[in-house]
């Protein structure tokens, strides 16, 4: 008998949709860059595209992530490309403005909008196999609670508004995970390869994952060699299939057949050994078994993280559920262990972990919680228990659901709008600004010009003789302003290194000791949230000239 659609995985799923769409224009139009740090903007994915696939193992990699989430933007690009390119509206492709686009402004918000959705999909689809998930492990009304809950996390919905890669990452481990689940007690293909491509997917997004991703094939192999009471279980035509389509999308994401040594490259880069020079920084990946006092460090990042994402009363409900699953140990062990392993094998060889390296270990808790919550409500079996533990739960859907929401507002009525119209209603027309930090974090400048100021310009005299009509600062990546990156973490032992003019710059500017005044600040104060984004709710402040 064929199984029905659970009503409320449909309205859930409802849900994450309208909650990922809602004001998808945050921060739109604003040409190539988004509000949204670290994001992929249209051109830098189609400068991907065109450098991966320019020529016969050129060796060209793209440094700061895998080929596979900007190809895949290309992909999701291609219909609107090619309705411009037969209408006349992008002829003779540039890597300078206007990129070759009849309409530059146009269709760049359209290709971000793009991008955009199909983060959407990523979103409601992450959900969605959380119901999976918790179906196959818990039953459905745990699954029901865990998509809700996974549905309405903020990280999620936010992530959702963006091109960054960190949802679709997500959804690929996640959707590894239910695979291997469902692979478990089967040897039907699908699964297996589903397992296969999904991981491929994820390390082709952000190789970040693989300590999440390894113990899955080993604990499945292990699972069929004792079943079968031989190893030889585990060389069956299922883990063929895994291995075969894993290889396989690993390959295409990469583009490995085009450009074998740019892959190479990239992996030799990521291992601190780049084959050539390079023109960025080395990431600070360290890792050691044991690492003393700084562990402790790493368990403040992941609180932290996890905190932010949750919320204190859904992590609290979170950790006891993550205890209570112990009484079923297989459901268990498939939560615990690629979450333990993404931890100490990945996460803590990072200098810092931030909210969006914790997002797949979120997930999870959402699932245990998911699990606590419908057994509660199965253990209630007296009229009055069932409508206090009823109003509980609604109070726990109520207060997941507002945080998500929360942070839809938070986007609609972004402080850097509201500097916007400052600056159009009281700087002149064709206005003069300085700014030190990235576009991602400053309002979009109307009317008004906004001049990067290098590192080694940022001084009190050189301030003097450029005499800007203003200078506006954002509170995100505020060392930016005053710092610069070491090129080798290795040598220096840090990742930021002071520039003293540029920090007296700063000070003089913020003690009133320039002549430059504050004209304006714009800031927002999310009531339910604990943000932990910089591209969320910066504060602006916008220095005008005192005559």
């Amino acid at each position: 008998m064929k199984a029905q659609v659970d009503p409320w995985l449909v309205a859930i799923l409802a849900v994450s949709a309208a909650l990922n769409a809602w004001h998808l224009t945050w921060g739109l139009p604003n040409g190539n860059v988004s509000w949204a740090a670290d994001a992929i903007g249209p051109v830098t994915a189609l400068g991907v595209a065109r450098r991966t696939f320019g020529g016969f193992n050129s060796g060209w990699f793209y440094f700061k992530y895998p080929a596979g989430w900007p190809l895949l933007m290309v992909v999701a690009f291609a219909p609107y490309l090619a309705y411009l390119y037969a209408t006349g509206g992008w002829r003779h492709p540039s890597s300078d403005y206007p990129y070759g686009f009849a309409n530059p402004e146009r269709a760049l918000f359209v290709l971000e909008l793009i991008g955009r959705l199909v983060n959407v999909g990523f979103g409601v689809g992450t959900a969605a196999v959380a119901y999976g998930i918790g179906n196959r492990l818990f039953g459905r009304p745990a699954a029901r609670w865990s998509a809700f809950l996974v549905a309405t996390t903020y990280p999620i919905v936010y992530y959702a508004h963006t091109t960054n890669l960190d949802i679709s990452y997500c959804f690929w481990l996640i959707l590894a995970l239910y695979a291997a689940i469902v692979a478990r007690g089967t040897d039907r293909r699908l699964p297996w390869a589903v397992l296969g491509v999904a991981a491929a997917m994820a390390l082709s997004t952000k190789e970040q994952g693989f300590a999440f991703l390894l113990p899955l094939p080993i604990m499945l192999l292990i699972g069929r060699a004792r079943a079968a009471g031989s190893v030889r279980a585990c060389w069956q035509a299922p883990t063929l299939w895994m291995l075969g389509a894993g290889a396989v999308t690993l390959l295409l994401a990469n583009n490995v057949i085009v450009n074998p040594l740019g892959f190479v490259a990239r992996i030799a880069y990521l291992l601190g050994h780049p084959i050539g020079p390079v023109d960025a920084r080395l990431a600070p990946v360290e890792f050691s078994a044991w690492k003393g006092a700084k562990e402790l460090v790493y368990v403040a990042h992941l609180w932290d993280g996890l905190s932010s994402s949750l919320g204190l009363p859904l992590l609290a409900l979170a950790g006891i559920g993550a205890l209570a699953v112990w009484r079923q140990p297989r459901a268990a062990l498939w939560l615990w262990v690629p979450s333990v392993a993404l931890y100490y094998l990945s996460l803590r060889g990072l200098e810092l972990i931030t909210l969006r390296y914790v997002l797949p270990i979120a997930v999870v808790g959402a699932l245990c919680t998911g699990a606590l919550l419908s057994e509660v409500w199965t253990r209630a079996r007296s009229t009055r228990a069932r409508w206090g533990v009823g109003m509980g739960l609604a109070a726990v859907a109520l207060l997941s659901l507002a945080r998500g929401v929360e942070i839809d507002w938070v986007l609609r009525t972004d402080a850097r709008y509201q500097a916007e119209a400052w600056m159009a209603a009281h700087l002149p027309h064709g206005a003069r600004a300085e700014i030190y930090q990235k576009p991602a974090f400053l309002p979009r400048f109307r009317g008004v010009t906004a001049d990067f100021v290098p590192l080694d310009q940022r001084t009190r005299d050189a301030l003097l003789a450029r005499r800007p009509d203003a200078i506006v600062i954002s509170s995100a990546s505020r060392k930016s302003i005053t710092h610069t990156w070491a090129a080798d973490w290795r040598q220096t032992r840090t990742l930021l290194t002071p520039q003293p003019a540029a920090v007296d710059l700063l000070a003089g500017l913020e003690a009133s000791q320039l002549p430059y005044r504050v004209g304006a600040v714009f800031r927002q104060e999310p009531r339910l949230l604990r943000n932990r984004i910089t591209s969320v709710a910066p504060e602006i402040t916008i220095y005008v000239r005192n005559d």
